[in-house]
């Protein structure tokens, strides 16, 4: 009987994966559409080229062209020797960096990126938002003062009490949809109005602790030409503070790669960083929002809504991942409500809602299936061998099937890790890869189920303390 049971549980956990292997090979199959890359920044720069060689006493002959190719000299006001960007696409970038009881080293660490890019140093600038209850300034001058030597403007936004308590009011659902720094939307909404900031200028939001591809500046600047709105994928930093930011940082990384980048069709998903849109965009959408009919909404639902492009740059962020388990499980209980809160947006279809879901969902049905597919997955596997069971060649089909998707979603995992996570050696991206199993990640993934279950309770309850900050409990 006990054993009779054990194979009815293997068979409907199978049945799970099954459903969750359908939709990870429509993932693997789907080619995104918006992707921003080197493709992108050579379209920028062959249509650059292409002005600059056009005029009414030119004829553009082989010869022409070939001199057109040749990237621009430098000016001193210009782009630096690694900036591929001509002047003339250049804007100007203003970095908020919401600080939410950060060290000071985090900050200097966020600082010292955004001055390490190859973007020209003269034309970012970086807002330090700081709230009530957070660090004081006094305790971050020395991150401040480092990132102001390094040539990139940086400047002190504090915001008062009572934008903090607008954030906290319960019926504002937009407070948390900037992210995990529990700064709410009050918050950067405040900070931004107080930039003096021209349309065509690109905001963007870097947590505290984050680090930056040298390159996505530029690269995001190229993608806004094509694009509305550019959004960074994500993955794991601090991979050597333990075995948890190391496994996060391989499962962010394979879910930026699948779901964010096949969101060309909408409705879009931000993250709580990474994200860049011009001032003017911004606006328009803050605006929106806080129209009585749309204020509920999102700011990535309000951008769908609103028909603004995405494009998904395809350069990692690399964000600070809890060491402790209870602290990673709060981190992930919000961010596992998080995405199903956008259901509430207005005038959407069905369909636009199943789309949201459809590759959130796969992860959570995987976490689900693992609490009961694994334990009975072994009990099955050593009764296989022992002889005291055999499989119906359609079930074994059924787990070859598996398998199969489960080995090509390792590959897949491990090629967007060694993508995302810079190694200092080739003996330190073995060790990692070794650490970063897909046995392990099989485990992490059945951690999820805790988080899972947390933010099902919040949703039945209607307890949004879990995205706001405020965990009672």
């Amino acid at each position: 009987m006990l054993l009779e049971a054990v194979v009815v549980a293997f068979v409907a956990s199978q049945i799970g994966y099954f459903v969750v292997s359908c939709g990870l090979v429509g993932l693997f199959a789907r080619r995104p559409l918006n992707a921003v890359d080197e493709r992108t920044l050579g379209r920028v720069l062959e249509e650059s080229r292409a002005d600059s060689a056009t005029g009414p006493q030119q004829m553009r002959t082989a010869g022409d062209l070939c001199l057109a190719t040749e990237p621009p000299p430098p000016v001193e006001d210009g782009p630096g020797p690694d900036c591929r960007l001509p002047a003339t696409t250049q804007r100007r970038i203003h970095v908020l960096v919401p600080v939410s009881g950060t060290r000071n080293e985090a900050l200097e660490e966020t600082l010292a990126s955004i001055a390490g890019q190859s973007y020209p140093a003269g034309r970012v600038s970086v807002s330090v938002i700081i709230g009530p209850g957070e660090p004081a300034v006094a305790e971050l001058t020395g991150a401040i003062e480092s990132g102001q030597a390094s040539g990139v403007t940086v400047e002190v936004v504090e915001i008062d009490d009572a934008v903090r308590a607008a954030d906290r009011t319960t019926d504002d659902r937009t407070r948390t949809d900037r992210g995990s720094c529990r700064v709410g939307a009050a918050t950067m909404a405040e900070a931004f109005a107080t930039l003096s900031v021209d349309d065509d200028d690109i905001v963007t939001v870097v947590n505290s602790g984050t680090r930056l591809p040298v390159d996505t500046f530029e690269l995001a600047v190229a993608g806004l030409e094509e694009y509305d709105i550019v959004q960074a994928k994500r993955t794991a930093g601090n991979v050597d503070d333990g075995l948890l930011p190391l496994l996060e940082s391989t499962g962010s990384a394979i879910r930026s790669d699948l779901l964010f980048a096949n969101s060309n069709t909408g409705p879009y998903r931000l993250l709580d960083e990474g994200y860049f849109l011009p001032a003017d965009v911004l606006a328009d959408l803050e605006r929106w929002r806080r129209d009585g009919a749309t204020g509920s909404m999102p700011l990535d639902a309000a951008a769908f809504r609103r028909g603004y492009t995405l494009g998904v740059l395809n350069r990692y962020v690399r964000n600070r991942c809890p060491t402790g388990i209870d602290e990673w499980v709060r981190e992930k209980r919000r961010q596992v409500f998080e995405p199903y809160r956008r259901l509430r947006a207005p005038n959407w279809s069905a369909f636009d809602r199943l789309r949201l879901v459809t590759g959130t969902g796969l992860t959570h049905l995987l976490a689900v299936t693992n609490v009961v597919g694994i334990p009975v997955g072994l009990v099955v596997a050593l009764a296989t061998v022992a002889g005291w069971l055999s499989l119906s060649p359609l079930l074994a089909a059924l787990v070859a099937c598996n398998a199969v998707v489960w080995a090509y979603y390792s590959v897949r995992s491990y090629r967007a890790a060694w993508h995302a996570v810079p190694f200092e050696s080739r003996w330190v991206r073995i060790r990692y890869s070794l650490l970063s199993n897909p046995f392990a990640h099989a485990l992490y993934a059945t951690l999820w189920a805790v988080p899972l279950a947390l933010a099902l309770r919040d949703a039945v309850t209607g307890n949004e303390s879990s995205v706001s900050g405020t965990l009672t409990e």
